[in-house]
């Protein structure tokens, strides 16, 4: 039922991001509402059910796009190590790392989709695609974060913090 779930939103985003989006650009960009949407999923619900998410949501992302077909998969493919690193944190919150996994991601979608757009011959000026494309891209995805995080936080489903203990991920070191 959470993966039915998971389409309906990532479709829906994925329609959003087509159809209301491009109206909607300060700073010159539009927000990347699919990438929000994997990354809030991948914070809140955990890296496991993330793995399977963000395929879904990239599908999705690139059945309503012009970009070559896996495109979205790629760009998407580090939100699991992004948020599986901040999860290595000492605070108790998830949104602040749902924020610096969304730039985090951000950046790491621009700079994927510039390689790819490359190696199928388009021509890109790099240092223009980083100045004006991804560089905005990743505050205006993070000012958008909070639209989707904290309904999502309100509704998921968790077990009570001294049932399943600390949140946080520990590390060996």
């Amino acid at each position: 039922m959470k993966y039915a779930v998971a389409v309906i939103f990532a479709w829906a985003f994925a329609l959003l991001d087509v159809a209301a989006m491009p109206f909607l650009h300060p700073l010159g960009v539009s927000p990347d509402l699919v990438l929000i949407f994997a990354v809030c999923w991948a914070i809140i619900r955990g890296h496991d059910e993330a793995m399977i998410v963000i395929p879904i949501c990239a599908v999705m992302q690139d059945l309503t796009t012009s970009d070559p077909v896996g495109t979205s998969l790629l760009g998407l493919a580090p939100i699991v190590p992004l948020a599986v690193a901040v999860r290595l944190r000492e605070i108790e919150s998830d949104f602040l790392p749902a924020i610096a996994t969304v730039m985090g991601a951000s950046i790491c979608y621009g700079v994927i989709s510039m390689i790819v757009l490359g190696a199928t011959g388009q021509e890109i000026a790099v240092f223009q695609a980083l100045c004006r494309v991804v560089l905005p891209s990743i505050v205006i995805n993070a000012l958008f974060t909070p639209l989707i995080f904290l309904p999502m936080h309100w509704i998921s489903p968790r077990p009570p913090a001294w049932l399943q203990g600390s949140t946080r991920l520990r590390s060996s070191i």
